[in-house]
């Protein structure tokens, strides 16, 4: 059986293709939209609409990697090994300083 999608789907993709079509007329140079303040508008709320969808997306995958972590309170092996190698480094730091580590950090 298919999906049937909310109605607020719908009207949120009929609203992106209405001001799709809207931008590509006034890009074309179509001749009611062929005003150069109307082009230099429909620029300047393109460059924000993508601005603010960078900013949302990015809390996005900020959120979805969060969420992946604290669920699985484990570490991958890549994850691991780039602790495990900032472990060495940190130990090469305090060798090199003359510094002997913390108590908690020696093995």
């Amino acid at each position: 059986m298919a999906r049937r999608f909310p109605l607020s789907y719908w009207i949120l993709a009929g609203a992106l293709l209405v001001a799709a079509a809207f931008i590509a007329l006034v890009w074309l140079g179509v001749p009611p939209f062929d005003n150069l303040a109307l082009f230099v508008l429909t620029q300047a709320v393109g460059f924000v609409l993508l601005l603010v969808l960078g900013v949302v997306g990015g809390a996005f995958v900020g959120m979805l990697l969060a969420h992946r972590i604290l669920a699985n309170r484990q570490f991958t092996p890549f994850e691991r090994t780039m602790l495990e190698g900032l472990e060495e480094i940190r130990e090469r730091l305090d060798r090199l300083e003359g510094k002997e580590p913390p108590e908690r950090l020696r093995r």
